[in-house]
Formats: C-alpha cells, structure tokens, sequence
C-alpha cells in the first residue's frame, strides 16, 4: 500500500496513494489507522484525492477510522 503520512502540530494528515481503496487494501489501512491512533495523533485528516474507487471493504476500514476517533480527537475526509 502505497501512503504518506504528514504530522503538523495540531492534526496529521495521512493520503492514500492508491487508486483503489478494496479489499486487498483495507486491513492494512486499517492496522495504519491503528497505529496512529495508538501513537496519539487527535486529529486526523485522510486525503483520498488519489483514490477513484472504494469498495465495501474500504468503506469499513474508513468506518473503523471513525470509531477510533469518536471520543479521542476528530477524523476529517477530504479530497
């Protein structure tokens, strides 16, 4: 999976450098949004401005993303 991850003062911003976002990518999307969590990081920006198709499997993982943040920080969708 192809990614960056860009750490600012107030917020991270985390891009996915995929065209699909599917089933072979998600759990490792996932376990990302994991560690980032884990390491502290309130508030979270993901940029999908690469990405042209989400499959069901990517939708849970982005879903899993705002359940990590609910309570902790924010979790924000662009691009």
């Amino acid at each position: 999976m192809k990614f960056s991850v860009e750490k600012k003062e107030q917020y991270t911003i985390f891009s996915l450098n995929e065209e699909n976002l599917n089933s072979l990518l998600a759990p490792l999307l996932k376990s990302e949004f994991i560690i980032l969590r884990n390491e502290g990081q309130h508030n979270l920006i993901f940029d999908l401005s690469e990405v042209k198709f989400v499959d069901s499997s990517g939708l849970s993982a982005i879903l899993t993303a705002t359940r990590l943040w609910k309570d902790f920080g924010s979790f924000v969708i662009t691009g």
